[in-house]
């Protein structure tokens, strides 16, 4: 088998071109429809061939440098779309499509802000849309591109159109609901810089790694780290759908076993879910011997984590070297830090009381006043980390915490159509006015012996699940779910409960509901809204008096004031709402006979995930009013499967369902059985 060189390459497309050519055969992806069984194949040929339909498709409607909003489900229409896109000289938008339920104002500012005229999707995303958001005003110029509708036979007529490393790749977006979204630009130079840092420093090789994930593709750790590296490095990658892994975990482990895996990778939370859901009787069937390469980034990392799983499934054969803790973000393409492939992770102890101070202070052992941090690794390539004081902009001392600041060719040309914040953001200079540009990351870090170790963020931005959240868009949405809610006046932020980042409500109110207040119908409409829109799960809510709330002299709240505030309990508070660990009652060890008995199954189950006293929940009310998100639905999907023998579908619990309308549903599913 012939090697190749990828960075002798320009751009993507370049490199799949080549390896049509000389491994045409190959397979490069595979999907698992399910996370178990293969429903695609792909071999470099193939993607070729369908690339370039694709791209002729696309070159009828748009000409180079053209935005195409891509909103696909996980799978293979969707990756061969993506290339297909490149391909097409077209800029890819890369985006969730919408569910039924959830309002359309991330998917419209988007199109608003990229000025997109063109989108593909699949003929099933295509009907839910036109079915659901036909009279969206943004939707009405868009040119559609149906997958299922592209003659493979239009690949004669593609034309190349010459691409150079600075044409755009993608616009990546970071936000988007509210206000104006952040599209990063990511070049094809952007691309291929970012994914020879990772060949490099991961030690993939063409013909002896093989990739396993189940990371969404849509956003930059699945999409760069997996679905790019793959082709870029040329060995294969078996995905399955994030939801697949959601509701059994084991499958990714399945997986991995049965294809001999060398290389993984998922936020931090991941590994925790596999630690707590994967049973001890299952470890025997796994072989995890096999992995070199377990990545883990995209929110804090912790040090409890690593040594729990490691611990766990040292029986399925992982080694603990495995683990490789890395550092990056989306404006700099994906990656920015990452260790030495074959040592184990490097943990460190840090005096708290000089953290606070922002300087290091390093403990031989843990104490109750240090705090540990993992080694994020060192840069690679030519990227370039410092660590600056973010109020000077002087470089900072060997002992001092500051903000991390990148330079390189994996550093992104900034937000679309936003030169301010892109100013702001990607054309930082040090005091000196001469060193620079850098990328002002807004996270918070430290050196030791050339580690850069992560300490938390300057800017408000919540990570929850891998996922990033900004509070600015979560606010908004907030303040227009009750009238009881004064506009402009609340915070969003999350704090760490039990080594898990979760998120945290304070709201003023409108002074005429002060002393007549409907708490709980507050609290029900915020949960509900955050868990529609937003899919998250709010620990604590706090409502405040008005004018009360901490703000700048020039308006803007002060976000960590009151988090500061809220951990104290000092704020002003009328009301607050805060999950509480209950007792229930009558869980149904029997299959239930009667619909009140689904009913009570399905509201205890509730109280005791949710921790919400179980008076609190009314079974007349949306099951989404209790700020169910998609992971907790997944569970829910599992264990009333698995406990009354049906096929629930997790679809039904991420509706505005009733709880007295789900009870009907699943016990016509019992009858059905029986």
């Amino acid at each position: 088998m012939k090697n190749i060189e990828p960075k002798e390459f320009k751009t993507l497309p370049d490199i799949l071109r080549r390896r049509a050519e000389i491994q045409k055969d190959e397979l490069l992806y595979t999907f698992l429809a399910d996370g178990e069984n293969e429903k695609d194949k792909y071999s470099y040929q193939k993607l070729d061939h369908q690339a370039k339909a694709i791209a002729a498709e696309i070159q009828k409607v748009a000409k180079k440098g053209d935005r195409v909003l891509m909103l696909y489900p996980a799978g293979m229409e969707y990756i061969a779309s993506l290339y297909g896109c490149f391909y097409s000289g077209a800029i890819a938008i890369p985006a969730y499509p919408p569910r039924r339920n959830r309002n359309f104002f991330r998917i419209q500012s988007i199109i608003n802000n990229s000025g997109a005229t063109i989108a593909m999707t699949t003929k099933s995303i295509y009907n839910l849309i036109d079915r659901n958001f036909a009279d969206e005003e943004s939707l009405k110029n868009i040119k559609w591109i149906i997958f299922e509708d592209i003659d493979l036979e239009n690949a004669k007529g593609w034309l190349n159109p010459n691409l150079i490393p600075d044409d755009l790749a993608i616009l990546q977006y970071t936000s988007g609901s509210t206000g104006t979204p952040k599209g990063v630009m990511v070049s094809h130079g952007n691309v291929m810089a970012n994914s020879e840092f990772i060949r490099i420093a991961f030690e993939y090789k063409q013909h002896n790694s093989l990739a396993v994930s189940w990371l969404p593709s849509f956003h930059d750790m699945g999409l760069i780290g997996c679905t790019f590296q793959s082709l870029y490095a040329g060995y294969p990658t078996v995905f399955m759908p994030p939801v697949a892994f959601l509701q059994k975990p084991e499958n990714w482990f399945k997986a991995v076993t049965k294809y001999k895996g060398t290389s993984i990778g998922a936020p931090n939370f991941s590994y925790d879910y596999c630690t707590e859901k994967i049973s001890e009787e299952e470890l025997i069937n796994y072989d995890l011997s096999n992995l070199d390469n377990v990545f883990c980034g995209a929110e804090p990392i912790r040090k409890e984590t690593f040594v729990n799983f490691t611990e766990k499934f040292k029986t399925s054969g992982f080694l603990k070297n495995a683990f490789y803790p890395c550092y990056g973000l989306a404006e700099g393409t994906l990656i920015v830090t990452g260790g030495n492939n074959s040592e184990e992770p490097k943990y460190i102890n840090i005096d708290s009381s000089t953290l606070e101070k922002n300087k290091i202070k390093i403990l031989e052992k843990e104490t109750e006043n240090s705090q540990s941090f993992v080694s994020c690794g060192h840069a690679w390539t030519d990227t370039k980390v410092v660590l600056v004081n973010p109020e000077t902009f002087e470089k900072c001392k060997v002992d001092e915490v500051g903000e991390i600041w990148v330079q390189g060719s994996s550093v992104c040309k900034g937000y679309w159509n936003n030169p301010e914040e892109t100013e702001r953001t990607f054309n930082a200079y040090l005091k000196d006015g001469k060193t620079g540009p850098f990328l002002r990351t807004g996270d918070l870090g430290f050196f030791v012996d050339d580690n850069l170790y992560i300490t938390g963020r300057i800017k408000d931005l919540i990570i929850i699940r891998g996922v990033n959240h900004y509070p600015n868009d979560i606010e908004h949405s907030i303040e227009k779910c009750h009238e009881a809610l004064r506009p402009n006046s609340n915070a969003a932020f999350s704090v760490d409960i039990n080594n898990e980042e979760r998120l945290v409500i304070v709201q003023e109110l409108e002074r005429t509901y002060m002393r007549n207040l409907n708490s709980e119908e507050v609290f029900e409409n915020i949960r509900k809204q955050i868990s529609i829109e937003f899919d998250l799960q709010i620990y604590a809510i706090v409502l405040i008096k008005t004018g009360s709330i901490f703000k700048t002299s020039s308006g803007k709240i002060q976000r960590r004031a009151c988090k500061k505030a809220f951990l104290e309990n000092s704020l002003n508070e009328i009301a607050s709402w805060k999950q509480e660990i209950t007792e229930t009652k009558n869980i149904l060890e029997e299959i239930p006979s009667t619909i009140n008995e689904v009913q009570e199954w399905i509201i205890n189950w509730l109280s005791k995930k949710l921790k919400i006293n179980k008076e609190l929940i009314d079974p007349e009310k949306a099951i989404t009013s209790y700020g169910l998100d998609s992971l907790t639905a997944v569970e829910l999907e599992q264990e009333v499967n698995t406990k009354f023998g049906i096929n629930w579908s997790v679809a039904s619990f991420l509706q505005e369902n009733k709880i007295s309308e789900l009870a009907k549903e699943g016990f016509e599913l019992i009858k059905k059985k029986d």
